[in-house]
């Protein structure tokens, strides 16, 4: 029997089944849940009219989750040359950071052709088979996907662009659960200082996630390391004069107390497009948790 998650924030809960992925390629409902994935002929991403997403893409298996870490994935990605990945390279700029199967980029790109968006992720066959479905849905010239570490590489690939960055959307990324896994996750001080140097002022940096110690761990990541660049945007939350912080465990070395927690979390998706695993969660009736921060006007 093949093991896997039931779902892909749960170490706990297991289930095996007898059979094993189809010769097609295509997952079973079980790995489809597990993986995140949708089924096109579902929700918003019906409009489409991509192939199906299967578990395996060019006839390879992909795996769920890579470490970062590798060596190969810590070499510095050059920026691709603008003017040859969309038509009008001057449009802003919306940077989706583990894109994974892109279908939230290419349905926001329908919908949105007077913004360029792109999607970053750390499984080229991803990207590759991203920029087939641009071309195959006629959206090429506003989105374009790139093989990327997006913690080490952000900076490198966007301070180039011609126009201004005005988003940057982290949705859903690996937990890495182990405490000595934590390094591996995507939000680490150099990105935050990179999305500080690339973001026009009063541009937008949108988390969400599933799990709850994973949504803190971004927003407090960003709180601890922008230096006064970005805040909780209070446009979209509403302070809480009464709350009241968690207290700090004895005995636990460097302990965060977030004062940005005191903005609460968003109860919709302001983004207006969702991506998959969002689908999932919400059909389940599961919580997310978002916040919407903001670049301040203190420019650095």
């Amino acid at each position: 029997n093949k093991i896997i998650y039931q779902n892909y924030f749960s170490k706990l809960k297991f289930v095996s089944y007898s059979q094993s992925s189809r010769s097609d390629g295509i997952s079973t409902e079980n790995e489809r849940r597990a993986k995140g994935i949708v089924k096109e002929s579902e929700g918003p991403f019906r409009s489409l009219g991509i192939k199906q997403v299967a578990e395996k893409v060019g006839g390879v298996r992909l795996r769920q989750h890579v470490n970062p870490l590798r060596r190969e994935l810590q070499v510095i990605s050059p920026p691709p040359v603008w003017e040859e990945v969309f038509e009008d390279a001057t449009q802003p700029l919306h940077v989706d950071v583990g894109c994974g199967h892109g279908r939230f980029c290419l349905l926001k790109a329908t919908r949105e052709p007077e913004v360029n968006f792109l999607g970053l992720d750390i499984r080229s066959k991803l990207t590759e088979r991203g920029n087939k479905w641009s071309d195959e849905i006629g959206v090429a010239p506003n989105v374009h996907f790139l093989f990327t570490n997006a913690t080490v590489s952000l900076l490198s690939i966007l301070q180039t662009y011609p126009g201004q960055v005005f988003c940057i959307t982290i949705q859903f990324p690996d937990p890495h659960f182990k405490s000595r896994h934590h390094k591996r996750r995507v939000v680490q001080p150099q990105l935050v200082d990179a999305a500080a140097a690339v973001l026009q002022v009063g541009g937008q940096v949108f988390l969400q996630s599933d799990v709850k110690e994973v949504a803190e761990a971004m927003r407090d990541a960003f709180e601890r390391n922008a230096d006064g660049r970005f805040c909780v945007c209070p446009q979209l939350h509403t302070f809480d004069p009464d709350f009241k912080p968690e207290l700090p465990e004895k005995g636990k070395k460097d302990q965060f107390v977030s004062e940005w927690a005191a903005w609460g979390w968003l109860e919709s998706n302001p983004m207006s497009v969702p991506t998959e695993r969002e689908v999932l969660v919400r059909n389940e009736g599961k919580p997310v948790y978002r916040v919407m921060l903001r670049k301040c006007l203190k420019d650095f």
